[in-house]
């Protein structure tokens, strides 16, 4: 491991590592990789320090990278320096000769909690033995708003036109909710200095969470230049309580609806509600067949299933890797802010 070195890119590195991509993923994904890397790496309000990405070299030749996404977290209390690992990669013929650790290792040096969601096993199994705390899966709660659709999506079209009239008699439960008195809801294009007030307010009630202030909100989820996504402010009065992302998409012949990020005071369940059950009816209202959100938040995952959200099969394995005192942080995971839109795995 002496031959290899390990230091953050540079923009004369660029060209290099974009061929380097290239060569491992094919012209296809490349070009994909650079729609969106000025957003991603340049663009990010968390890293006014230019891209966090760690290249694996061997003397002047690129062999793989650990690209990161710095956020600010919100850890027990504090602001620490954090990231989500992502976009990791290595030359073909140089897989197998320890360098996903060695980068891994380098990356979790660098920031006070280092983050790894949506781990393919094997990927996980190695951060474990890296000295991440493996936090296990982050929960799915599905809701099936058409279920004859979503029979015959399962079943064939025979079956399942027996079988939906039946699965919505089970799945009744589900309607939407209205929204509390005083509660009103817009859609908005635009953020401003309230969502920075909101997070103020709101952090304190979680043990873990990702800064949600307006620059992070309009950057992750505003200038994304390979999602489009819906904002829906809950307010009362002038005072913004919350609010929720989502996106709607076709999958293998079924329309789905993400809830890609709900947040509000954790123990604000009138302002989530509102948000959650608009979500729902604006959902039903545009054909989506099964709507879907990942939370690691206890309280939120309760929200979601008063509006008939259940538990499915997550694969969305989380390691955390801390480098500054914990205090009680990992004893609560249920406080945990942790959501779809977290990282990078809505890409």
């Amino acid at each position: 491991m002496t031959r290899y070195r390990v230091a953050r890119r540079s923009p004369e590195d660029d060209a290099a590592l974009f061929r380097l991509y290239e060569e491992v993923f094919g012209s296809a994904r490349a070009d994909a990789s650079r729609h969106r890397w000025r957003w991603q790496y340049l663009e990010n309000p968390g890293s006014p320090e230019g891209p966090a990405v760690w290249v694996a070299w061997d003397g002047p030749h690129p062999l793989g990278q650990m690209g990161t996404m710095p956020v600010a977290l919100w850890w027990g209390g504090r602001e620490v320096t954090a990231s989500w690992g992502m976009d990791y990669f290595v030359k073909r013929e140089a897989e197998g000769r320890g360098l996903g650790p060695l980068l891994a290792q380098t990356w979790g040096g660098a920031v006070d909690v280092a983050l790894a969601m949506g781990l393919t096993p094997p990927a996980h199994a190695v951060y474990g033995r890296l000295g991440f705390r493996d936090l296990g899966r982050i929960p799915l709660l599905q809701a099936v708003l058409d279920p004859l659709a979503v029979a015959r999506r399962r079943l064939g079209r025979l079956l399942g036109s027996v079988a939906g009239p039946l699965l919505g008699l089970v799945l009744r439960k589900g309607r939407a909710r209205q929204a509390a008195p005083g509660i009103d809801l817009r859609t908005v294009s635009q953020v401003g200095p309230e969502y920075d007030a909101l997070w103020r307010k709101a952090r304190a009630s979680y043990a873990m969470c990702v800064r949600r202030d307006a620059a992070y909100v309009r950057w992750k989820y505003l200038q994304s230049p390979h999602r489009r996504y819906d904002l829906l402010e809950a307010r009362r009065g002038d005072e913004l309580a919350g609010f929720a992302v989502s996106r709607e998409e076709e999958c293998r012949g079924l329309r789905l609806g993400w809830i890609v990020d709900v947040f509000a005071e954790a123990s604000d369940t009138e302002a989530k509600d509102a948000l959650i059950g608009a979500l729902v009816q604006r959902f039903r209202g545009s054909g989506v067949a099964r709507a879907q959100a990942f939370s690691l938040n206890s309280a939120l995952e309760a929200d979601l299933r008063r509006h008939g959200f259940f538990a499915a099969e997550s694969k969305a394995l989380l390691c955390v890797k801390c480098s500054v005192e914990p205090g009680q942080v990992f004893d609560e995971p249920g406080r945990w802010h942790v959501v779809f839109g977290d990282g990078d795995m809505d890409r």
